[in-house]
């Protein structure tokens, strides 16, 4: 029982944080939110509704900005409580209809106990001032939406695709494999030849290798020799082999397990 006992505990313990928890994300922004409420404490300070008119200014002043600030902070924190619950437009609908029915519930008690404060007690038809304060949430709640925009999953940017150097160009000290004219294994080294008459030896596998020459115009040629299609110059029979003469002159033997791919490749028709 002790060990169900703590596993209840700590899933009520989830469930109390998942339901009381806040995005300010989802919430409307503060910056908006803060110059649409002086925006409205204004308008109801000149136009006087709920017969807030006949006050003097500065207790009018009061009047609105405590009671529309109040409940510009009820809304913020009703969508940041609902915003990471709604899902799609319906959802959110239902959480605007939701929190003007609950939150204008007491608003007819702020506005009683607003009058009874600036010392001018009312006799105010309760419903009458929940009907109202369901007009004035309706204004508040769109404000809200206009000020939240629609809440989709955010769309990620594509970040700027930079090829970076292959393994073996890094080991080799190249930008890229464009410029390798064959590659020779030499026991665990590879000898690069390059286009500018350069031949590093490079710790590394043909193996390895053969994946990041795929995307050059190449082939393997033996069991140790890979050779770009740019460097051939020709080929010759010498005996029962074949040989790749290259354009500088040096010389690749191809195996017999890959002759076949060579002489489907037409490597073999220029003959020197």
């Amino acid at each position: 029982m002790p060990i169900a006992s703590s596993t209840l505990t700590v899933q009520d313990s989830r469930f109390v944080e998942s339901t009381l928890s806040l995005s300010r994300d989802s919430a409307p922004p503060l910056r908006p939110l803060l110059a649409g409420t002086l925006f409205a404490v204004v308008a109801c300070v000149l136009t006087g509704p709920f017969d807030t008119g006949s006050l003097p200014l500065p207790s009018r002043l009061v009047f609105w900005l405590v009671l529309i600030g109040w409940n510009s902070v009820k809304w913020w924190l009703w969508y940041a409580w609902a915003g990471p619950r709604t899902t799609d437009r319906g959802t959110a609908v239902l959480a605007a209809v939701v929190g003007a029915l609950l939150l204008n519930a007491t608003l007819p008690l702020e506005i009683d106990l607003m009058f009874r404060a600036i010392g001018r007690p009312l006799t105010l038809s309760w419903l009458g001032l929940y009907l109202m304060a369901l007009l004035v949430a309706g204004s508040i709640s769109a404000l809200i939406a206009v000020l939240r925009g629609p809440r989709g999953m955010p769309v990620a940017q594509a970040a700027p695709v930079t090829a970076s150097p292959s393994l073996l160009a890094q080991r080799a000290g190249l930008a890229d494999l464009a410029g390798v004219l064959m590659v020779a294994a030499e026991d665990h080294y590879l000898r690069l030849v390059l286009a500018d008459g350069r031949k590093p030896l490079v710790l590394f596998r043909l193996s390895d290798a053969l994946p990041e020459l795929a995307a050059h115009d190449g082939m393997q040629v033996h069991r140790s020799a890979w050779v770009a299609r740019r460097h051939l110059a020709g080929a010759r029979r010498d005996g029962r082999r074949w040989l790749l003469v290259l354009a500088d002159g040096s010389e690749q033997a191809v195996s017999e397990t890959f002759l076949p791919t060579v002489r489907a490749a037409g490597w073999l028709q220029t003959k020197l």
